[in-house]
């Protein structure tokens, strides 16, 4: 790789620079988030949640480094978009029964509750709660972690060994040790459909759709699934159909990325051909 791509780059110094300084804005949201209850209420405070990706676009900005391709902002073809959804159904309910059953052995305290924080009881919270938590915390947290972070690993090492420190350190930035394994196995899938795709956007619907079901199981209480799960576990018909659509999803969403590279490397051949 030439010097001029490795301008294109943080390296480990200034990546590093980028996580304290987004540690530091973590912290400083704490305080935010307290205003913003005081003056609205509690939910209100999800506002300042997101403030942790200031200090990247910042350093970005400032460095002159190409935006999209930095954050991985790059668009994607519909079949990869429509094999992420497909992915997103079983992904969600092998992760919903995995959550239950580490919650078996290491169950949330009885202070560590969010069922209020997540309850809708108007629109303004509809508004807040969706808005935040599907769609801004899950384009704010791909930009940093898929986006940033790991395109920055990606450079300096190789592609697995990314993926993996990626994937623990979101885990790490959510400051909670109850859901460590659960968010870093997220995590993984989140960083490993960017990889292949080369693009945040599939893992934004991924991990946009992964918190709506967690908004919409919270508020719709376990009599109104009872289809779905019973006290403990989801209900076996529902992860045997998880199972079976894994598979074929997972490789449909191969077969669309590798179409997709494909494309662009014919595009970008006819180009060079005509210069």
């Amino acid at each position: 790789m030439s010097p001029d791509d490795d301008n294109l780059y943080l390296d480990g110094k200034e990546l590093s620079r980028v996580l304290l300084w987004t540690l530091a804005m973590f912290i400083l949201s704490l305080f935010a988030g307290s205003l913003l209850i005081l003056l609205g209420g509690p939910k209100w405070g999800l506002l300042a949640e997101t403030l942790f990706i200031i200090p990247a676009i910042l350093y970005v900005l400032k460095r002159k480094l190409p935006f999209r391709r930095t954050f991985r902002l790059n668009p994607v073809t519909l079949p990869i978009l429509f094999c992420t959804l497909l992915l997103a159904i079983p992904v969600m309910i092998l992760g919903d029964e995995l959550d239950r059953i580490i919650a078996l052995f290491f169950p949330l305290p009885s202070w560590f509750d969010v069922g209020d924080l997540l309850a809708i009881d108007s629109l303004t919270d509809a508004l807040l709660i969706i808005g935040n938590g599907v769609v801004v915390a899950a384009i704010a947290e791909e930009m940093l972690f898929r986006g940033l972070v790991q395109r920055t690993l990606e450079h300096l090492n190789e592609a697995a060994t990314a993926m993996a420190l990626s994937a623990i350190l979101f885990a790490m930035f959510h400051f909670n040790i109850w859901w460590m394994i659960q968010i870093t196995l997220l995590g993984l899938v989140l960083a490993y459909i960017t990889w292949k795709s080369g693009s945040i956007w599939p893992a934004v619907m991924l991990h946009g759709l992964n918190n709506l079901l967690s908004i919409l199981v919270n508020n719709a209480g376990p009599e109104k699934l009872s289809w779905y799960a019973g006290e403990v576990h989801v209900k076996w018909i529902w992860i045997a159909a998880a199972l079976i659509l894994l598979f074929p999803a997972l490789s449909g969403f191969h077969k669309a990325c590798d179409t997709s590279a494909a494309a662009r490397l014919q595009d970008r051949m006819i180009g060079e051909d005509h210069e």
